[in-house]
């Protein structure tokens, strides 16, 4: 399906390519709406989706049963795995907490929902974020610190991860201007170590040396002779130490990731980030930090790289991807798209110096299309308004039966309705269907653009015909 989409911008009314866009609305149809244009072109998704944990983290009902919340996941994730290109990764964050009815997380179950969708071969690693430093356990809790991330591609054998952390910094330099670092040779002599051929005596010109007790050497006899041989040693403080070249390094000049993401920020250090920018830091219990995200990218994209995340929240992804040169798409639905995400990244292209600015030398400048789907539930609302014992179970099966709407109803929500609606009175009746209508917002098909009941301003049809027509 296409929705209509109704661009807030004063300025420009066509859609380009290379655009950045934020949109208001339903992501499962927002995320339907993408695929004429963006179909097998996203580099990377991140998404920070309701945990199913009662904490109600992003004005969401994060308190679904536990089939609910699969359903509802699994409709979003199949649509996003078409919009990865064959070397896309997606990267889905989940609490490690008990679910909302104090059951086993949601981790396990996301894990093999994802396994289903983008396939078990497909599977990368699983990032764990150290979300704070102490937990507020009791002593019948046992307390839970950190979230994880899955990473999953879309091809296995089509991705190129970005290994490279940072590169290695040398504290000595030799005679011939050669960098190197000193290591001491030793490691602890347990398990599967403790090898009687790597304890052995050292000999040098300036003394011998054995591993202490409870340690053995990290090289063997043969290759410790090469090195005192070779010279590449110094002896200090009644120890010995190796020159490490980087030639001596395996994985060369640079340290590679690891899946443990201990010192990337925190929960609180997130909120700071709102804080700091103006926004209130109440609004959101579990924002990101821009550092988080920034590992994301560095270790899944390249600049110019298109992003998605379709539970956008405070905007920490589009953020970080405009200050890396990254394009990005982002959806949200809830109200506070327009004061916080929106906000947040004008104050980005103004140059803002928080989060991850100074890092990467962000001194502002870009721009993005900020647009909302069009909604239409207000004539069907104005119709149960007027309606009468006649005609309001008219209007119910007309609801139930309505294929913009039905595909959005959890099952919990077609039980309350009909449970007793023919013996409620007319205003409670009303009530249920209005809430119905509202919380599952109807939006115009593309299809009917040119629907005279819909009244749709030039500009929003020229804005949606270059975004639909124009597509090769």
């Amino acid at each position: 399906s296409q929705s209509v989409s109704q661009s807030v911008s004063q300025h420009n009314v066509t859609f380009s390519e290379n655009d950045n866009l934020i949109i208001k609305g339903n992501n499962l149809i927002a995320l339907a709406s993408l695929l004429k244009r963006y179909e097998g072109k996203v580099k990377c998704i991140y998404i920070d989706p309701p945990y199913n944990t009662g904490n109600d983290s992003f004005g969401y009902n994060d308190r679904f049963n536990h089939s609910t919340w699969l359903v509802f996941m699994k409709n979003r994730l199949e649509l996003a795995k078409r919009l990865l290109s064959d070397d896309g990764i997606i990267f889905v964050q989940i609490d490690n907490s008990p679910s909302s009815i104090n059951e086993s997380p949601e981790f396990g179950y996301i894990l093999v929902l994802m396994d289903e969708i983008f396939g078990r071969k497909n599977y990368v690693t699983t990032f764990t974020w150290k979300k704070k430093g102490n937990s507020s356990n009791t002593k019948d809790d046992i307390g839970t610190i950190t979230e994880s991330i899955l990473m999953y591609s879309r091809k296995i054998e089509s991705i190129e991860v970005n290994l490279q952390e940072y590169k290695r910094k040398y504290k000595y330099t030799d005679e011939e201007g050669m960098e190197y670092n000193l290591e001491e040779p030793l490691k602890t002599n347990s398990g599967e170590y403790e090898r009687k051929t790597m304890k052995f005596e050292i000999k040098t010109p300036y003394g011998n040396f054995l591993p202490p007790k409870a340690k053995r050497w990290t090289l063997g006899k043969e290759k410790v002779e090469e090195i005192i041989k070779k010279g590449k040693y110094v002896v200090k403080d009644n120890k010995i130490y190796i020159k490490k070249y980087s030639t001596d390094y395996k994985k060369g000049e640079y340290k590679l990731y690891n899946n443990l993401l201990l010192k990337h920020s925190s929960l609180k250090g997130a909120k700071g980030e709102l804080s700091k920018l103006g926004f209130q830091r109440e609004k959101f219990s579990s924002p990101k930090p821009e550092i988080l995200i920034k590992r994301i990218f560095e270790i899944s994209t390249q600049p110019d790289d298109l992003v998605l995340d379709f539970y956008l929240g405070s905007g920490t992804t589009a953020a970080v991807a405009h200050k890396m040169g990254r394009r990005y798409i982002g959806i949200e639905q809830m109200d506070y798209i327009e004061e916080i995400a929106v906000e947040r990244l004008k104050k980005v292209v103004d140059g803002e110096q928080g989060g991850i600015s100074k890092i990467v030398g962000w001194q502002g400048g870009g721009s993005f299309v900020y647009c909302e789907l069009k909604e239409n539930g207000q004539k069907l609302i104005d119709s149960i308004l007027s309606s009468d014992e006649k005609s309001i179970d008219e209007i119910k099966e007309k609801i139930f039966s309505d294929d913009r709407i039905v595909p959005y109803i959890t099952k919990q929500e077609l039980e309350k309705v009909d449970k007793n609606f023919l013996n409620l009175k007319l205003e409670e009746k009303k009530k249920l269907l209005i809430d119905l209508v509202d919380k599952n917002k109807l939006y115009i098909n593309y299809s009917d653009i040119d629907n005279e009941e819909y009244d749709i301003s030039k500009e929003e049809k020229q804005f949606n015909d270059s975004f639909y027509k124009d597509v090769k």
